[in-house]
């Protein structure tokens, strides 16, 4: 369904996709899987396995999203368009990315650990840092084809600051005290129209 005013949704959707990628990007960067190594009488060791150890990919496309988000505010026309599709394409694979099995990386952390030997329990628990960053990513996908669709429509920077053209011509001043009697020193009256120096009798 097409949105009734595409331009509304300019501010929240860009917020939305930097908010997103910021989102996964600290997700990303949390403990995902938590490790407790145990003899049974006191001895062991806790090992923390971030994100980013599970698959660097996940605070990498992060990043990505949030560049293209402030991409979206300096682009327009059909290049913001190129910018939409990245979002979602990053959006995607931040997806994929979160599903990488840490197994592999939690048993290396483990058998590298001083406290690893024969007879340690080993115990891991899996937090929610995963899931919120592939749902952190998935916001930012769907906010991404609204680029895409309404992207060309939306305002874009100001130009105020552009240098003049050339058909633009200055704006002139009012004249100040000085001219008026340097106009009245040469025989002008000041408050005459051109018109009226053009017909001095006063004719129409």
């Amino acid at each position: 369904m097409a949105l009734s005013n595409p331009r509304r949704w300019y501010g929240p959707t860009v917020l939305g996709v930097l908010a997103a990628g910021g989102g996964a990007f600290v997700a990303g960067r949390r403990t995902w899987v938590t490790t407790t190594l145990g003899d049974g009488q006191g001895a062991g060791a806790t090992i923390l396995t971030k994100g980013s150890d599970v698959s660097p990919l996940v605070p990498g496309l992060a990043i990505v999203v949030v560049a293209a988000a402030l991409a979206v505010l300096a682009s327009s026309g059909w290049f913001r368009r190129v910018v939409g599709a990245l979002i979602v394409v990053s959006a995607v694979g931040g997806v994929v990315a979160t599903r990488t099995d840490p197994d592999g990386v939690v048993d290396a952390a483990v058998q590298e650990s001083v406290a690893f030997g024969q007879g340690v329990d080993v115990t891991s628990v899996t937090h929610q840092g995963p899931w919120l960053a592939a749902a952190a990513f998935a916001v930012a996908a769907l906010l991404g084809l609204l680029v895409i669709r309404y992207g060309a429509a939306w305002p874009t920077m100001s130009s105020r600051y552009d240098a003049p053209t050339a058909g633009t011509a200055p704006v002139a001043a009012d004249p100040d005290g000085s001219d008026l009697w340097k106009a009245m020193d040469a025989g002008v009256d000041p408050t005459e129209s051109d018109a009226d120096r053009e017909d001095p009798t006063g004719d129409r």
